[in-house]
Formats: C-alpha cells, structure tokens, sequence
C-alpha cells in the first residue's frame, strides 16, 4: 500500500456510484480510483474529504492505493484503502496548468479511433491502450435534447486545430450537467457560459464499461482552467 498525490480530472456519474480518475502527481500517469473490482466504481460518499465536501475536478488529494486492479478495457484502475482522502490544495498555480498541458492529446484521434465507440469482447481493440485521455477541444458545443421522455446532453467538438473530425459524445460530468440542466432544448456554444474571453477548457474521455457490445467514448470531466 502507498500514499498517492492526485489531481481529480474526473469524478462522473457511473450508474448509482461514481468513477474517479485523474493524474498521479508522482508517476504523471492517469489512475482511475475504485473501491469494488467487480464494477470498477466508487461509491459518492467515500469520495468526500473529512469536511464533507466532494472532490472536485483540479482538486488535489491524497489518497492510499491498495493494488493495481486493471481490465483490458480499463487498465489505469487502482483500488483503494478505507482511507479517508485527504485534500491537499487546488491545482491552479501556473506550473500546473503547464503540466496539464502535456497530458493533452492532440488528436485527431481519442482513445484509439475517431469514433465515439469501440468493439466489446473478442473484437476489442488492441491499439487501445487506455481508457482515459485529456484533450482541449476545439470549436466546442453544448447539445440540450429531449428524446422519448429522458434529458440528453452532449459534448460537440473537434481536436487539434487541423482536426476535421466532429465527436458527439455524452456528458457524465455532475457539475457540468447541473449548468446544463435549467436550458432548453438547444445547441449551445461554450462562450454561452461565460462573459468576455473563455477560459482555457479540456475535457476528460472516459471509455464506458461494454453496453451492448459497445464500449462508449464519454465526456466524464469539463476542466475549466
């Protein structure tokens, strides 16, 4: 067991419990924290500090890694102690957002492919090597729709400036769909959300766990710099 340095990129909706990953700050590698192998998540309440609050995306915590607990579709899990996480201090110096920077990827291409899926079971891809990455989306849009009665949110964008692949991705993020949830149906661009100059945005990726034979390309973290 050891103590770890990590700085929150994604704490997402998965099913009733959450999925947690983001950057070690010593190994500069993503983790994916979970609690229970078999679901490869963790439940919201031991994603909270002693004060009660829950860890935030560009938080910095620490927290005590059990043992490697990787699959082949998300081999950046780690599984984690009781211990309670510790917040240590917010990522937002200048050298961090620098950091950050060099964990992006430039694309075209996002976990592998252009797609928004990749194959399930024996057909699952073996250039896919991870099931995390960070890119700084371009030319990026916020989809509101009704569809048979259920609330979609979607992510539009591109990556990389000579990038002419559009992605149309789900949004998992809690915080982001809490700014989402009072629109109308609609698309929206990202400036809508602020006033002036928009803010340097990344998105975390996620690949989802199979769903009908598909493992789906996720928008699980909206990092707002």
């Amino acid at each position: 067991m050891q103590l770890d340095r990590i700085v929150c990129l994604a704490n997402s909706y998965k099913h009733e419990n959450r999925c947690v990953a983001g950057i070690g700050l010593s190994s500069r590698r993503w983790v994916r924290l979970v609690a229970d192998k078999a679901s490869g998540s963790i439940a919201r309440e031991r994603t909270c500090f002693s004060d009660g609050s829950e860890a935030a995306i560009l938080d910095v915590f620490e927290a005590e890694i059990a043992e490697p607990c990787g699959s082949q579709v998300h081999p950046e899990d780690v599984l984690v102690t009781d211990l309670k996480w510790k917040k240590i201090r917010r990522f937002d110096q200048p050298e961090d957002l620098e950091l950050l920077a060099t964990q992006v990827n430039n694309g075209p291409e996002i976990l592998g492919g252009c797609g928004d899926r990749a194959c399930s079971g024996r057909e699952h891809p073996a250039s896919i090597t991870s099931s995390l990455e960070l890119v700084h989306p371009e030319d990026l849009w916020w989809w509101v729709r009704e569809e048979k009665g259920k609330r979609r949110n979607r992510a539009l964008f591109r990556v990389g400036n000579a990038g002419r692949v559009r992605y149309d991705l789900a949004v998992t993020d809690p915080r982001w769909l809490e700014s989402l949830q009072f629109l109308t149906a609609g698309i929206y661009p990202h400036s809508y959300f602020f006033r002036g100059t928009v803010p340097p945005t990344y998105l975390t990726i996620s690949l989802s766990e199979a769903y009908e034979n598909f493992h789906y390309k996720l928008v699980a973290g909206v990092i707002v710099a």
